[in-house]
């Protein structure tokens, strides 16, 4: 199996909730003014079964516009909050008012619980929110849904609703077309990795610091944790060979076209002969990580791919850095020098 070209990627990354690269981690943080978020990501907690099987208490909405979403529900389908509910709240119709998409678990009690998702649009309007036809056959994946944006839905389409941890298979984003949702883009894994490497790549060139320093450390929040990532996250890129060997590593190998290994694994490479510190430049994805769910300062998340990235340095010396891709954004899992030669 082929891979796309990386070149063709980035066609994708303005409107594949990658975005400027930092949106992309900032999830529901990207809602109207006054949504307080239901959810806490895709964090493990013991205590819960996120996959919606287990119904639990939830923090009072504390919003106008979200308790009226609810109360619309409530009237539907009396049965909407027994599992777990996520609000996105934007404009995504355009007409400049705040509407509200809901996604909620659902369950049948059985020889098992079978679960799955199912998303609802509620528009405003003069009289109030008023209720869409349900929309969750527009999904091909378990819908999780993540924010309003730009007068898009951005989701995450995850491999299973049953699961309590599931990885997620792509990301993509819907318009409103009058009637119902409309998918206009969407990444895969890969993509999401190579569009989270450019952006990262532009921040840096650009000295936007500070949109890069969220993603180096383990993991979204930050963590007190004992590893040299999470004590000193701004050193990774204060030397400044580090930064442009960085930046020209990653533009050189968006140009080049991903090969596949072991069904799991995408790889691209490039040897550079001139210049201070000749050698191979290489990116490898792994789709399938053996550290899929690490704890970092007590909290774990799922890993939905790991990267990393290798280029030489000089005196035989190559430098590599390590990423985890959680919640669609990169986070920083280990960098280190070694000898070329090993």
């Amino acid at each position: 199996m082929r891979a796309a070209s990386l070149t063709a990627l980035l066609a994708l990354t303005a409107g594949c909730g990658g975005g400027d690269g930092t949106q992309a981690a900032q999830g529901n943080e990207g809602a109207s003014k006054g949504q307080k978020t239901v959810a806490a990501g895709n964090a493990a907690d013991p205590a819960l079964n996120w996959g919606g099987t287990t119904p639990h208490d939830t923090q009072p909405l504390g919003n106008a516009l979200l308790e009226q979403a609810d109360a619309v529900m409530r009237k539907a389908d009396p049965a909407f909050d027994r599992f777990m509910v996520d609000h996105a709240v934007g404009d995504l119709d355009r007409d400049g008012r705040d509407d509200v998409v809901i996604e909620y678990g659902i369950g049948e009690k059985g020889a098992m619980r079978h679960v799955a998702k199912r998303v609802r649009v509620l528009l405003a309007r003069e009289s109030g929110l008023q209720l869409q036809p349900d929309q969750t056959d527009a999904f091909a994946d378990c819908p999780r849904v993540r924010e309003i944006r730009d007068g898009r839905l951005w989701v995450d389409g995850l491999e299973a609703c049953m699961l309590p941890f599931p990885k997620t298979l792509g990301y993509y984003a819907f318009e409103w077309d009058g009637k119902g949702l409309r998918r206009v883009s969407q990444q895969s894994r890969e993509q999401r990795v190579i569009a989270q490497l450019l952006a990262l790549r532009d921040a840096l060139r650009a000295g936007r610091d500070d949109e890069v320093a969220p993603h180096l450390r383990p993991i979204p929040e930050p963590a007190q944790a004992t590893d040299k990532n999470a004590a000193a996250p701004g050193a990774v890129f204060a030397d400044p060979e580090r930064r442009r060997a960085f930046i020209d590593t990653v533009g050189m190998l968006s140009h080049l076209e991903l090969s596949t290994i072991a069904d799991r694994r995408r790889f691209a490479s490039v040897t550079t002969r001139g210049g201070a510190a000749p050698g191979e430049r290489a990116l490898q994805i792994d789709l399938a990580p053996d550290e899929a769910m690490p704890e970092v300062a007590g909290t774990a998340h799922t890993v939905d791919a790991t990267a990393t990235l290798q280029w030489p340095q000089t005196g035989g010396v190559d430098y590599h850095m390590s990423f985890r891709l959680i919640d669609g954004a990169l986070y920083l899992s280990d960098h280190e020098e070694h000898d070329s030669s090993d």
